[in-house]
């Protein structure tokens, strides 16, 4: 893995590939194994938490859902019962007579 500025270096610990068991490349930097190993120890160390919801999580996801659905078509529901109402009670325009043709 040689490149035309010279020998390959991990971007982060500035060991070259002979030092080391493998160097991985990305766009522009470089990685070696065991700084992959050191990142992969130091996060472990923070326990970071899962963020996959679990089952009764997503239970409870599709319950508050499938409510939130109901509350919706009750809230069209209303709107249309309104609107029909206050179309009930508008005051009918009143009918005109016809109008008499003069001859």
């Amino acid at each position: 893995m040689r490149d035309r500025r010279g020998p390959i270096r991990c971007s982060f610990c500035g060991k070259e590939e002979p030092q080391v068991r493998r160097i991985l490349a990305g766009p522009g930097i470089y990685i070696c194994n065991e700084c992959v190993y050191l990142c992969v120890e130091m996060l472990n160390e923070e326990h970071i938490p899962n963020e996959t919801p679990r089952p009764e999580q997503i239970d409870r996801l599709q319950a508050e859902i499938r409510r939130l659905h109901g509350l919706l078509r009750l809230e069209s529901q209303l709107v249309k019962d309104l609107r029909a109402e206050s179309e009930r009670l508008k005051p009918k325009a009143k009918a005109r007579p016809p109008s008499r043709v003069k001859s």
